[in-house]
């Protein structure tokens, strides 16, 4: 059965504070520095979820303090390969 999220509206987006070695999340890639930061756990922890809808994210990068306002479209599964940290590239 496939494991799907729907957004709409617009969301302020808070970055998680910590990763998890092998843990699955969903963030954004900053368009300034491009390096990924994480917004909420992935719920599937495969990275396998379907995430559609018209909301945006305003975020501020962790990572170079740039604020941007993010499409659905630009948000993006990735699996941290280290813990501690906020950023992941």
């Amino acid at each position: 059965m496939e494991q799907a999220l729907e957004f709409t509206g617009i969301f302020e987006a808070e970055t998680l504070p910590a990763l998890a070695p092998g843990r699955w999340y969903v963030g954004l890639a900053c368009r300034a520095c491009r390096r990924h930061f994480a917004i909420f756990n992935e719920p599937t922890n495969t990275g396998g979820l379907r995430i559609s809808g018209d909301a945006r994210f305003e975020a501020t990068c962790p990572n170079c303090g740039r604020a941007g306002s993010y499409p659905v479209a630009e948000l993006v599964q990735f699996q941290a390969a280290q813990g501690g940290s906020i950023s992941t590239a």
